[in-house]
């Protein structure tokens, strides 16, 4: 169930637990008068689960409370907003100490229900896990019942504070059984959900795990211990080291292999030499800088008021990873200190990725594989006046002019690029229109079905015009699309600081699902000659959400054959790797690779922009 997986997925993970804050901390009396705002019962606070009214049934099947409270406001749920009440009060509360607290000394962990019977709705019970941190200073003594190192209190969250609503929800919640798709699904919601804190991505499993990836120190670490048919690998890196989920959904048909189905034999196209074009780009991109001063630090000069401004909002940011801008609109720190970070080919090796791009274009001519960069422009870039009003004037114009200095350099070194941010400036410089979604979500990191859509028409008519494509096409298929919806909050909601959180509600999206002509919703196809090779950006209404409705689905809508997609959460710079997984034989039946990633990535990427390793 989608519970049993969110349970699994967070109970005492240390991969997303708070780092202790800095400098030295004194014990201290703890203030009791209140705790918890009143919203979680004081009465009721007991560090022995035994002495709550949960049964043995109840205390067995606890609920994640972050997650649960998540899936009930995107299911717009009424007393979602309670829940993050109480959550509020739970991390906020910090029994008398001076100037609050960055990190919370607490977190809500586990959602009890306790069914009264005939005697009324049901109780919410929670668990409250103190930061081991805080608990060395200022609760000593508190219990640690279930043994896990950290101590924990239970208390009833205060009857009437919960609609029956959101109680009931929770029956479905926890009952309903995913079919393998849908774990599927999870899987890449989470990832995605945990990237921009976490930087997790979805590892391909094997029969085995650890395989032969893995690294050295994880495989010491696990003294000869492996795990066999995992059903999904989720690695992540908050803290430069390498840590592993793995997950094994049962051994029942969530967790067996799929059914072998028939496919058709792998299309082999006539060998042709690599053809780029880069010279477009470079004639733009030089046209661009003549009507800007001539100068990179010229153009520079016309942007610093967005600069200044975007390091003033960061200032107030204090250690958080979103920023609420207006309208609704929130912002990713990375995506700001991208358009302010400067010359992006001058940082130190390991940081500029201009090498590596050329090394991976390179190998490939070498093989006969064409080669496409797209940079993905960051929603900071396009709407500049949602970070701040007063940047208005800025609205259809580059605000970071070093992302068109290092398109011009890799034009210079025979990398084609398909430029997709004047195409966007511009659709954004028309104004959006009433019935129109705006081209990025306004909580979210990444764009919407109209930001993907247009950019898809681009890489596709540039697809078109290779010389091998007259041959592709000979074997076309037919699709078309259907329209979806779907509800969420972004990935930047719950990078909020608490108590700006409560003024946003889950978003409702559209969305244009590729089909084919029999009704079947579109699949990438691991075969095909054209390969789409991303990030996050890729996967979004392709692999989560809506799904059969990304970036992916609509290039192979527009040039009527389906195509490979790779893709790693985060991983844009490195995701070559995870083509190279499958060797250089495996690039034999390729034509064209196209490189998609978010510009931010461009900038102080958190890993090294690693050299390619080839089997």
């Amino acid at each position: 169930t989608r519970a049993a997986l969110d349970w699994a997925a967070y109970h005492a993970n240390f991969m997303i637990a708070d780092p202790p804050p800095e400098g030295e901390r004194s014990k201290l009396v703890p203030d009791t008068t209140n705790p918890f705002g009143g919203l979680v019962e004081k009465a009721t606070l007991t560090g022995d689960v035994r002495l709550t009214p949960l049964t043995a049934e109840e205390r067995a099947h606890p609920l994640a409370f972050a997650p649960t409270v998540e899936f009930l406001a995107a299911h717009k749920v009424e007393g979602a907003d309670a829940l993050g009440d109480v959550a509020a009060a739970v991390r906020g509360e910090t029994w008398g100490q001076r100037g609050g607290a960055q990190i919370p000394p607490q977190l809500p962990t586990d959602l009890y229900v306790h069914d009264l019977g005939a005697g009324g709705p049901p109780e919410l019970w929670l668990k409250i896990e103190f930061q081991p941190w805080f608990a060395a200073t200022t609760f000593r003594d508190a219990p640690d019942q279930d043994g896990d190192g950290v101590p924990e209190i239970y208390g009833r969250i205060h009857a009437g504070t919960v609609p029956a609503a959101a109680t009931l929800a929770l029956g479905g919640y926890a009952t309903k059984v995913l079919t393998p798709a849908g774990v599927k699904l999870w899987a890449n919601q989470l990832s995605s959900y945990w990237y921009p804190s976490f930087n997790t991505d979805l590892i391909p499993p094997g029969a085995t795990w650890p395989d032969d990836h893995t690294e050295a120190d994880i495989k010491a670490e696990l003294a000869g211990r492996s795990f066999a048919k995992p059903t999904f690998v989720l690695r992540g890196k908050p803290a430069g080291k390498a840590v592993y989920n793995i997950f094994i959904v049962g051994d029942d048909e969530a967790g067996a292999p799929a059914t072998p189905v028939a496919t058709a034999p792998t299309l082999k196209l006539a060998p042709s030499k690599p053809s780029a074009t880069p010279r477009p780009v470079a004639d733009a991109v030089a046209k661009e800088l003549a009507a800007h001063g001539g100068t990179w630090p010229k153009w520079q000069a016309e942007v610093d008021p967005v600069v200044l401004s975007l390091r003033a909002r960061e200032k107030t940011m204090g250690a958080a990873k979103a920023l609420a801008g207006t309208d609704g609109f929130l912002f990713f720190r990375n995506s700001l200190d991208y358009v302010v970070g400067g010359d992006l080919s001058a940082q130190p090796a390991g940081k500029n990725p201009v090498p590596i791009i050329v090394e991976f274009q390179q190998m490939l001519a070498s093989h006969g594989v064409d080669f496409l960069f797209v940079p993905v422009p960051t929603k900071a870039e396009i709407f500049p006046d949602k970070v701040d009003p007063a940047l208005h004037t800025f609205v259809g114009k580059v605000v970071n002019p070093f992302e068109r200095k290092l398109l011009a350099e890799l034009a210079q070194q025979g990398v084609e690029t398909v430029d997709l941010l004047p195409t966007l400036l511009e659709a954004r410089a028309r104004g959006d229109k009433r019935d129109e979604e705006p081209l990025y979500q306004r909580q979210d990191t990444h764009w919407t079905d109209r930001g993907l859509r247009l950019a898809a028409d681009l890489v596709a008519a540039r697809v078109k015009a290779y010389p091998w494509y007259a041959e592709l096409a000979k074997h076309g298929h037919k699709l078309t699309t259907k329209p979806a919806t779907f509800t969420r909050f972004g990935d930047l909601h719950s990078r909020l600081p608490d108590g700006q959180k409560k003024h946003f509600r889950p978003e409702s999206l559209k969305a244009q699902q590729v089909v084919t002509v029999n009704g079947a919703l579109y699949d990438d196809d691991a075969d095909s000659p054209v390969v789409l090779l991303g990030d996050s950006f890729t996967g979004v209404y392709e692999l989560t959400e809506a799904e059969h409705a990304g970036v992916s689905a609509h290039i192979a809508r527009d040039v009527g054959y389906p195509v490979d997609l790779v893709m790693s959460y985060g991983g844009g710079p490195n995701v070559r790797q995870k083509l190279m997984r499958r060797g250089v034989e495996g690039l034999a039946n390729k034509k064209l690779v196209i490189w998609m990633m978010t510009s931010r990535d461009l900038f102080n990427y958190w890993e090294d922009w690693s050299p390619l390793k080839v089997k």
